[in-house]
């Protein structure tokens, strides 16, 4: 694990998002206060952080993360048909080592002022991780009289 790099949490969510970028899809890296579809939304799911190993050499964490699917519920036939290609071309864009949960069944939903029809797709993905901001040096030492 000493070889492993650190990353962040927003490197990690980061390169989910480019991998589903890379598929073609719109993607909203935090909840955005509306989802204009179809569009891949990350978000944080339980359990969130997962400690692995804490050590010296690095601190490996099981990061979860919900990937929701959404499309505009205009067609049923046509949108379902969307939003089930749509978890299959993400699915497959992911970086390797990633583990996938099962996907439940579509449910329409209210995001925003909008209903959507949506899919929710689990993934743990494990790293190394390091704080955003790296903590403060000591305060240094009083002076001995």
């Amino acid at each position: 694990m000493s070889g492993t790099p650190a990353v962040t949490l927003a490197t990690v969510r980061s390169t989910l998002a480019t991998a589903i970028e890379g598929a073609g899809y719109r993607v909203h890296r935090f909840p955005p206060p509306t989802v204009m579809p179809p569009a891949v939304v990350i978000v944080p799911d339980e359990p969130y952080l997962t400690p692995e190993v804490i050590s010296s050499g690095g601190n490996r964490w099981a990061v979860a993360f919900e990937l929701i699917v959404a499309v505009a519920p205009l067609d049923n036939e046509g949108q379902l048909i969307q939003l089930e290609d749509i978890v299959v071309d993400v699915c497959r864009a992911l970086p390797r080592g990633l583990e996938l949960g099962p996907i439940q069944r579509p449910t329409l939903e209210q995001v925003g002022p909008t209903e959507l029809l949506t899919a929710r797709i689990p993934v743990v993905v494990r790293a190394n991780l390091s704080p955003a901001v790296p903590p403060p040096p000591p305060p240094p030492a009083p002076p001995e009289e």
